[in-house]
C-alpha cells in the first residue's frame, strides 16, 4: 500500500489514522469531541451548599466544593455530551490559579476538562475553562434565616394547663421527626413556635410538612382534628388562588387503663378507638363516648 500523508501537516499516516487524509492530531483539531465556552459562573449557597446557575437550586449529593463543581459542570455544560454516552470526562482543578475573596472564600479557579472517546480512548480532547463562584443564600435558606416564612399552621391544644406536659412530649417528637425530614428535604422546617393558652402554634414551611406531621402524630396520639384554609393571594403565573392551611389538633389526655369520674360515677377506660372511647363501670357494663364528649363534658381523671 502506498504511503499516505496528512493533507494538513504533511505527516505520514497509516491505517490507524481516524481519517483517510488526516493524522490523529489534525483530525481532532478539525473535529473536537466537544466545544465549551471559556468561562462558567455558578452560585453557591453559603449555608447549605446548594448550587444554581439561574433560578433553580440543586442540592449536591456530597457537600464538598469540588464534587459540587464537577456535578454542576456535568449538569449545566456537559449534559449534551453525556446524554450521547460516547465520551467520558475527567476534570482537573488547577490549585495554582485559585483566587480567594477577602472572606477567604474561593471565588475563581481554572479547570481542565479532558474527554475521551469511549470506543477509542486514544481520541481525546482537552479544554480549560474559568469558573467564577458567587456566594449567596438559596431561597430555602433565606426563608430559614428570616424565621417568618410559613404556608401552614398546626395548632396543638389540650383542655387545661394540667395536661401541658402532653404538649411538651408531642413537641419533642415533632422536632425529632422534622429534623430527620429536614436532612432529606431541607424545604421542610418549622419557622416559628408560639406559646398559646393551653398549647402552642407551629408555623410550617410547607403544606406537605403539615400532612406528614398529622400522619406521624396519628400513629402515636389520640386527638380531634379540624382543618381549614384561608385565601391569602393569587399566583398569577399558575392562575391559581393561594391558600394558607391550618390544622387544629385537640389532644385527648386519656389512655387505656385510666379511671375517670363522670357524673359522680367511676369508669375504667377499656378501649381507645380511632374516634371514640369505650368505658366500663364497676359492674362491667360498657358505654361508648366519642372524643368530642371529653372536650365539652365535665369529667375528672382519677388515675
Amino acid at each position: 500500500m502506498p504511503n499516505r500523508f496528512c493533507a494538513i501537516c504533511g505527516k505520514e499516516i497509516d491505517s490507524s489514522a481516524p481519517h483517510y487524509g488526516m493524522c490523529l492530531d489534525c483530525y481532532l483539531k478539525e473535529n473536537p469531541l466537544f466545544v465549551l465556552k471559556d468561562s462558567f459562573s455558578i452560585n453557591i449557597c453559603l449555608d447549605c451548599f446548594s448550587y444554581s446557575k439561574k433560578q433553580d437550586w440543586y442540592e449536591p449529593e456530597v457537600k464538598d466544593k469540588f464534587y459540587l463543581l464537577e456535578e454542576a459542570l456535568e449538569r449545566f455544560i456537559l449534559k449534551p455530551y453525556l446524554k450521547n454516552d460516547n465520551v467520558f470526562f475527567e476534570m482537573q482543578f488547577d490549585e495554582e490559579n485559585f483566587e480567594y475573596s477577602s472572606k477567604d472564600l474561593l471565588k475563581t479557579l481554572n479547570v481542565k476538562i479532558i474527554g475521551r472517546l469511549k470506543e477509542n480512548p486514544r481520541i481525546k480532547h482537552t479544554e480549560e475553562i474559568r469558573i467564577n463562584i458567587n456566594y449567596e443564600l438559596c431561597d430555602n435558606c433565606q426563608k430559614i434565616r428570616g424565621g417568618s416564612y410559613y404556608t401552614a399552621i398546626i395548632q396543638l391544644r389540650v383542655n387545661s394547663e394540667e395536661d401541658l406536659d402532653i404538649i411538651n412530649n408531642i413537641l419533642k417528637d415533632i422536632e425529632q421527626y422534622t429534623e430527620k425530614l429536614f436532612e432529606k428535604e431541607p424545604r421542610h422546617f418549622i419557622s416559628q413556635i408560639k406559646d398559646q393558652t393551653n398549647g402552642i402554634d407551629l408555623y410550617l414551611s410547607t403544606n406537605e410538612l403539615m400532612n406528614y406531621l398529622i400522619t406521624f402524630l396519628n400513629n402515636k396520639y389520640h386527638f380531634l382534628l379540624k382543618r381549614s384554609k384561608k385565601l391569602v393571594g393569587r399566583d398569577n403565573q399558575k392562575g391559581k388562588n393561594v391558600y394558607r392551611l391550618k390544622a387544629s389538633i385537640k389532644v385527648l389526655p386519656i389512655n387505656k387503663g385510666d379511671t375517670l369520674l363522670i357524673n359522680n360515677k367511676e369508669y375504667l377506660v377499656d378501649t381507645v378507638l380511632k374516634n371514640k372511647i369505650v368505658l366500663k363501670d364497676k359492674k362491667g357494663e360498657k358505654i361508648t363516648k366519642n372524643y368530642q364528649f371529653f372536650f365539652s363534658a365535665d369529667y375528672r381523671k382519677l388515675s
